[in-house]
């Protein structure tokens, strides 16, 4: 357990984006600044791309990459020549497309396997990988929803991501960088919700991003599909107020709050969302999927799922993101779910 970053000079640390996707390139910033401060990091992901990437739904397992690996059954290390194969079509995961740009190895984390895969992955990168600490970072802050919040989307990665984390809480932080950023939490809840963990002593530190670290991440940015992670780099940039990404359904606020990141102890955010909890000692993500549906949240998963089953059939009435999450909600409802209650 450490008080600052800075406790971590000298050491071995793994930073990951923890929702998958663009969130690797929020976690670089990370990388940087413990590069500074004279730590010794490692840049990894759990690998889900976004649909637009890979309308194959679900995260992408191991057993789907093509390139050299040094793989464990939930966890490798790779480069940036990987890419992953599915249903015949080539993907090259937005950690690969990093780590190509960087010349860099990196870490691939496998959500297939649920809980228990990223438990055990957690332990391998402590102990056989020999890692000092290990931060999970999260743009947005989605990662400390209750499971009640009208905007959550893409609660799945997160929760698994986290009780990975929890296997390994002594050696772990949750790294929450500008909050809002993915359009689905409001700023405003998210600060909230640190205010809460703070309360518990869970505040490890609250950092802002710098010119350099800017500059880096700017540098490598186009290599990268994201939108939420681009954020701080516009708030940096001097961008200010509304905008919209995912194709416009989800809203973002830009202020120089976007820019900041807070540092969480892992067993303190784990304490707060009931998430991780509900989703610990399954080992698919199938089956940590059913465990968030069974208290009325519809996932990431459910969503992937259901517009690949649109795309095959035949056109009719055009249905929005917001349709399908709103009808699969009352779906869930309709099967008698039990809902997460908002503190």
């Amino acid at each position: 357990m450490v008080d600052s970053l800075e406790e971590l000079r000298g050491l071995k640390v793994l930073v990951f984006g923890a929702g998958g996707g663009g969130d690797v390139l929020g976690a670089y910033i990370l990388y940087q600044r413990l590069r500074s401060i004279g730590a010794h990091p490692m840049l990894g992901s759990v690998v889900w791309e976004r649909y637009t990437v890979d309308p194959v739904p679900g995260p992408i397992p191991l057993e789907a990459v093509e390139g050299p690996v040094r793989a464990w059954r939930s966890i490798a290390l790779v480069d940036g020549s990987i890419v992953a194969l599915r249903e015949g079509r080539r993907v090259k995961p937005q950690l690969a497309r990093l780590l190509q740009a960087l010349g860099e190895e990196g870490v691939y984390l496998d959500l297939s396997k649920g809980a228990v895969g990223m438990v055990e992955a957690m332990r391998i990168i402590v102990d056989e990988l020999g890692f000092d600490y290990v931060i999970g970072l999260d743009t947005g802050g989605d990662a400390l929803a209750l499971g009640c919040e009208d905007g959550l989307r893409s609660p799945l990665a997160d929760a698994v991501s986290l009780a990975g984390l929890a296997g390994v809480r002594d050696r772990s932080g949750l790294a929450i960088l500008s909050p809002g950023a993915d359009g689905e939490l409001e700023w405003i809840q998210v600060l909230q919700y640190i205010s809460r963990i703070a309360r518990m002593g869970g505040l490890i530190g609250v950092y802002g991003l710098n010119r350099r670290e800017y500059n880096a991440a700017y540098s490598v940015s186009e290599a990268v599909v994201s939108e939420a992670s681009k954020i701080p780099l516009r708030a940096f940039s001097g961008e200010y107020g509304e905008t919209r990404i995912r194709g416009g359904t989800r809203r973002v606020t830009i202020t120089p709050v976007s820019a900041s990141m807070y540092l969480l102890d892992t067993d303190k955010a784990y304490q707060w969302t009931p998430l991780p909890g509900l989703v610990e000692g399954t080992r698919s993500i199938e089956e940590a999927r059913r465990r968030l549906n069974e208290r009325c949240i519809y996932t990431e998963l459910d969503l992937e799922e259901e517009l690949y089953r649109l795309k095959s059939m035949q056109p009719g009435r055009p249905m929005t993101v917001d349709d399908i999450y709103h009808e699969g909600r009352r779906r869930l409802f309709m099967e008698g779910c039990r809902a997460v209650e908002c503190r």
